[in-house]
């Protein structure tokens, strides 16, 4: 596990990691994966960026954000439980996936077109940290 991720940030350091994130995956052209690869939507990149600026928990660790072949995102978080989101650009649709104590799963769909949508996502999110072994 990284040992950034235990070390508590200042927003200001938050923000500029995210946004270094966005931008990393908003210079990615089609072809992008070995001549394949369709490069995501500028546009919706932008969108999440700003809904996440917006609500994401200051105590969470941030996640890792990856780009898909299909042009979508994946978003996984390096803690117990191993919590990953899909995100389709397209239709805002989420998939929301975590392990829990005592071997339970969970998993949540979200249509993340509204800040009620990104707020519980990241509601879930901040509970699923919770439970998670200390």
């Amino acid at each position: 596990m990284s040992t950034d991720i235990l070390q508590p940030r200042s927003p200001n350091t938050r923000l500029t990691e995210l946004t270094g994130r966005f931008a990393a995956i908003s210079a990615l052209t089609d072809g992008w994966l070995d001549g394949a690869g369709r490069a995501p939507n500028k546009q919706k990149l932008v969108e999440v960026r700003q809904s996440m600026l917006r609500h994401y928990p200051e105590r969470v660790p941030l996640p890792i954000i990856i780009a898909t072949p299909d042009g979508n995102l994946l978003l996984e978080w390096d803690v117990p439980g191993d919590p990953s989101l899909d995100l389709d650009l397209d239709s805002m649709h989420a998939a929301f996936h975590a392990f829990l104590p005592h071997e339970q799963e969970i998993e949540r769909e979200f249509v993340l077109q509204d800040d009620d949508a990104w707020g519980q996502l990241f509601g879930l999110l901040s509970t699923v940290m919770d439970q998670r072994p200390g």
